[in-house]
């Protein structure tokens, strides 16, 4: 038996981390698959980096771990994102320094392929079923786990998108290529502030994805005791847009602010 709790996109939400393990503890795992971005926006990134990393897990570097460490740019992220990054290489001690420095872009496990956006490019939102059958193709690999979107998904190469809503189970069909995105445990981008999780079960393939309720007034109170956007747990879709498109006009670009991963990649992750 293989079961797998798998989380992404953190962001140094401690009080949404802590709810979706403590459901995970219930559901009688074999480990954990992580998609990176364990730190950036929240206000605990130490205590993420170690809470998830003390785990049985295999995990990925997120772009925002990337840039936390320096190791990529910011001039992709909206000010939000890049002023606590900036706050997150401040408070980055050195263990949780030497745990993100650490981390692989890519993993395989339990014929498992992760990555944290798009294979090679840890920047690029997978949003489209177009995108994840190029993804599929290009890998060969039975399953993939994303993150970055902060969105669930599941595209299946024959079927295409099978998950209705952001949360229920998805059959894993046999031969059949499969994309799994299980959401931002950390940042939701939707009305919705809950906290995503998936349990993967690869002996009775299905994919069950979860939307877990956390103490979002705890975390807001923790952001503003450090002087942090009291706001930064959760940023739904449209204010993303939002901001994305004012950072854009900022800088003088000229062009919408599109509803493709395009919009995605200016917002930072």
């Amino acid at each position: 038996m293989t079961r797998l709790g798998v989380v992404s996109d953190i962001h140094a939400n401690l009080h949404a981390l802590d709810a979706a393990l403590a459901f995970l503890d219930t559901q009688d795992l074999d480990g954990y698959l992580c998609a990176g971005d364990l730190v950036g926006y929240g206000p605990f990134p130490n205590e993420c980096v170690r809470r998830v990393l003390d785990l049985p897990v295999t995990c990925v570097a997120g772009n925002h771990d990337l840039i936390a460490l320096e190791r990529l740019s910011d001039e992709r992220c909206i000010p939000l994102a890049r002023d606590s990054l900036r706050w997150t290489r401040s408070v980055l001690d050195d263990d949780a320094r030497r745990r993100l420095e650490a981390l692989p872009l890519s993993a395989t496990a339990h014929g498992v392929a992760l990555y944290h956006g798009a294979p090679g490019d840890p920047q690029r939102y997978i949003v489209s079923d177009a995108e994840a059958f190029a993804c599929l193709d290009e890998l060969g690999a039975p399953i993939l786990v994303l993150g970055h979107t902060h969105r669930p998904m599941a595209v299946g190469r024959r079927r295409g998108s099978v998950l209705r809503g952001a949360s229920g189970s998805v059959p894993l069909e046999p031969d059949e290529p499969i994309l799994l995105n299980p959401g931002a445990v950390g940042q939701s981008r939707s009305r919705d502030p809950r906290a995503r999780v998936m349990v993967l079960d690869l002996a009775q393939r299905v994919a069950t994805f979860h939307a877990l309720d956390y103490d979002v007034a705890a975390c807001r109170e923790a952001l503003r005791e450090r002087a942090l956007p009291s706001d930064s747990c959760h940023v739904p879709r449209s204010r993303i847009r939002e901001v994305a498109g004012a950072l854009r006009r900022r800088l003088g670009g000229s062009h919408p602010v599109a509803r493709s991963s395009n919009e995605s990649s200016a917002t930072g992750g």
